[in-house]
């Protein structure tokens, strides 16, 4: 079923059209009276119906199916969330009524919060930089003796009556002079600030690289196809990491690999011979797409599509899919058989969405142990935070106690909307002496409906072991729930 933004598009679309709803109805074989019901948000539309409407429409069903509306409304709900903005209860419809009414106005919103974010973000980081860093520390230090000793001769110089001349010389020497000095520290400050190296980059252009990879909805045709050119290059019983290291020549193999993994070797490898045929389109991909509206993040999205590609070679689409179908989505297994990293074979698993081909539907998170989401791609019903930590009783958390081993689990959100969940622990990379090892968890998702055909869920009975989970706390209306933080915003 499509949820009630269907409707408010439905009635949008029908009026830029300049069709009424008598025409529109007659078009889509229903009365009138429940086209009216719908673009109320009264009726929910099933699948057959919407065809139809959208064919009355002259639209793809896609553009009806409210998929990006639902993402921009969560969103919205994430921003009502932020307790630095002090929102109050908010009606539930009111984001779904902004998206559908006025989905410009909405996206407006959510740039001037991105923008809010970008300053807030900087300021704490000039705080911090302020409170910590020595050489500012002295340099505020430098100032303010400067002032008081500058202030100190003043005082002395107002009072004409008690200097003869050569004190009040004197004096005027000493101002002088400690104002030379605080044109020189007040200088220093301005080169500091003026220096690229230390200014605060913005967290934003990585959050612009998420809404092209959900509006793309990850997958890619033509990168898949240059994938296939790769593979296809290939001589008799080559293997891809020879065919990498002839085409880019032996240089490209350096001494690092032999302390490097073995996957992250070949990954490398692979996408630096990769890179010349398919990077001219990835840039077409991302020079084109207006959710990507700078230079940064054009380039970040050509490097999350180069890994994208690469991912493609090592895992090819058709016998990869294959493959997680007959191991019901075993990471361990499917890692085993391509050669690759639970991490990459994760990823690639998120990938497998070519229309009439496609795998199950799969959300990706990956998250470090303070919470912090690195990469994000959410579904539809389960969007995933952008702002702040997840619920804290998702897997994802939960992996971090145990490095290595994978933990499952059911779990409904406050919508109804069910969910397996399923992440491990993976080390990054070999740790240093003296240092924590690098650890990110990553987590799967998929709807209940295509649980049984993913491993993860066996055993694990829904009825009594269905984990009542939510979003985040704030977005989260169970009060009775103990590992609550935050009061609820729309409880």
């Amino acid at each position: 079923m499509v949820e009630k933004l269907a409707g408010l598009k439905i009635r949008s679309l029908r009026r830029k059209a300049g069709l009424t709803q008598s025409e529109l109805a007659r078009r889509a074989g229903i009365s009138a009276s429940y086209l009216t019901l719908i673009e109320g948000n009264k009726r929910t539309v099933n699948g057959a119906l919407l065809n139809r409407i959208a064919a009355g429409l002259g639209v793809e069903r896609t553009t009806l199916d409210g998929s990006g509306e639902r993402q921009l409304a969560e969103s919205l709900r994430e921003v009502a969330a932020d307790p630095a903005l002090g929102a109050r209860s908010i009606p539930p419809a009111s984001p779904e009524e902004l998206v559908g009414r006025y989905p410009v106005w909405a996206d407006l919103i959510l740039r001037l919060y991105g923008a809010f974010q970008d300053e807030r973000q900087m300021v704490m980081a000039l705080a911090d930089r302020l409170s910590g860093d020595p050489f500012l520390a002295e340099s505020v230090h430098r100032i303010l003796t400067g002032v008081t000793a500058i202030r100190s001769a003043a005082e002395i110089l107002a009072d004409q009556g008690a200097l003869r001349d050569e004190e009040r010389d004197r004096f005027a020497s000493m101002i002088a002079n400690d104002s030379d000095k605080l044109s020189a520290t007040a200088r220093s400050l301005v080169a500091f600030f003026d220096n690229p190296n230390v200014r605060v980059r913005s967290a934003t252009p990585m959050e612009h690289v998420d809404a092209f990879l959900f509006e793309t909805d990850n997958h890619f045709p033509t990168l898949e196809a240059g994938a296939e050119e790769f593979l296809a290059g290939l001589r008799p019983a080559e293997t891809v990491e020879a065919a990498a290291v002839r085409m880019t020549g032996p240089a490209a193999d350096t001494p690092r690999s032999r302390i490097e993994p073995s996957e992250t070797r070949r990954f490398r490898l692979v996408r630096a011979a990769l890179a010349p045929i398919v990077e001219a389109e990835a840039r077409r991909l991302v020079g084109q797409h207006a959710a990507l509206g700078s230079e940064e993040a054009r380039e970040l999205a050509l490097v999350a599509l180069l890994n994208y590609a690469t991912g493609a070679v090592l895992m090819p689409y058709e016998p990869f899919l294959r493959a997680a179908e007959e191991a019901r989505y075993d990471l361990d297994r499917l890692s085993r058989l391509f050669g690759v990293s639970y991490e990459q074979a994760s990823h690639r698993l998120a990938t497998l969405r070519r229309r009439g081909d496609e795998g199950v539907r799969f959300a990706f998170m990956r998250s470090d142990p303070s919470g912090y989401v690195t990469k994000r791609l959410p579904l539809q019903g389960l969007p995933l935070p952008r702002y702040g930590t997840a619920c804290p009783l998702w897997p994802v958390y939960r992996a971090f106690q145990t490095p290595g081993v994978t933990i499952a689990s059911f779990g409904e959100l406050p919508t109804g909307d069910q969910f397996l969940f399923f992440a491990r622990a993976v080390e990054k990379n070999p740790p240093l002496a003296g240092l924590p090892r690098h650890l990110l968890s990553v987590m799967l998702a998929c709807p209940v409906g295509q649980a049984g055909r993913v491993g993860y869920g066996d055993g694990i009975d829904r009825k009594t072991a269905m984990i009542p989970a939510g979003v985040f706390c704030r977005l989260c209306p169970r009060p009775a729930c103990v590992h609550r933080q935050e009061p609820s915003l729309i409880a």
